[in-house]
């Protein structure tokens, strides 16, 4: 009997070492340390990637005015490109443009800033008439604008994440001739992007596809003294798409930024409410 019951318990040892081989080889199974995308990443990753994209948005918007500063009629626009305190900079660029033609708009070369490639179309107003843009003599009461951007470029808040942006929009914005003047901004925008970064060399793919809106986003002139809108809102329907190998999901989310005229704007991402530095481009204090 007591031959037996150490036959039983060698066999159970052989047996668990079997499990034991198992186990250890599990590390290269589809259940790999970093393939599984927990809920609490995914919405730190789209508050993350959300707010860093709003970010850059805002700089799109002072570039819109920066660009829209010149008298176009001389075939050019001499602007400031990107914003404070990514790592692009910020940066001059004189931009070749055409026009305008009978519906009044002047279309321009495509031009580099902050990794991305833009083409842009604008129209100026003055009285219900068009305009030739700034230091013509019109008194100039809105524009119109058109721009598309894509290409990569490495996020400014997270290393080694990547993102890839194909997105094209469309504005208007509203003069109030006041002291000081106010410049209005409404529009809206689709958005094709994604951001991947890698976690136990499993890369994670996070595919947007969204549409944005602008609402009364109002700068307060002078622009160089105003850098960030006194008010109004950019928001974000978004359908997002993850995988990470065999991991698969898909989940839809509301986001919206509201602004004071400081740097740090409100971002509200589903059921999460953060604070978005607007020079750094990161998002933080999230409950």
């Amino acid at each position: 009997m007591p031959i037996g019951r150490r036959s039983t318990s060698l066999a159970t040892l052989a047996a668990i070492a079997v499990l034991a081989g198992v186990v250890a080889c599990s590390s290269d199974s589809p259940v790999a340390p970093g393939t599984t995308v927990a809920d609490s990443e995914i919405d730190q990753t789209v508050a993350s990637d959300v707010g860093e994209s709003f970010a850059d948005n805002v700089g799109q918007y002072q570039e819109n005015e920066s660009f829209q500063e010149n008298d176009m009629s001389g075939g050019s626009s001499t602007f400031m490109a990107g914003r404070s305190g990514v790592s692009a900079g910020t940066n001059s660029r004189t931009v070749t443009c055409g026009g305008p033609d009978a519906s009044g708009w002047y279309s321009c070369s495509a031009y580099t800033a902050r990794g991305l490639t833009i083409t842009r179309q604008v129209r100026f107003w003055s009285g219900g008439s068009y305009a030739l843009g700034w230091g013509t003599g019109s008194v100039i009461d809105s524009t119109n604008h058109l721009w598309s951007k894509s290409g990569s470029f490495e996020s400014a808040v997270k290393a080694g994440k990547v993102f890839s942006i194909n997105e094209s929009a469309a504005a208007s914005m509203v003069v109030t001739h006041s002291t000081p003047a106010l410049h209005t901004w409404n529009g809206a925008a689709s958005v094709s992007d994604s951001s991947t970064y890698a976690v136990n060399n499993v890369t994670r793919i996070f595919a947007y596809t969204a549409a944005d809106t602008a609402v009364a986003l109002t700068f307060t002139m002078p622009r160089s003294a105003n850098p960030y809108p006194a008010s109004g809102s950019l928001s974000r329907n978004l359908t997002l798409h993850v995988t990470a190998g065999a991991f698969d999901k898909t989940i839809t989310r509301f986001a919206k930024v509201t602004f004071d005229g400081s740097t740090i704007a409100v971002l509200q991402v589903g059921a999460l409410t953060c604070s978005l530095d607007l020079v750094a481009g990161v998002v933080s204090g999230c409950h």
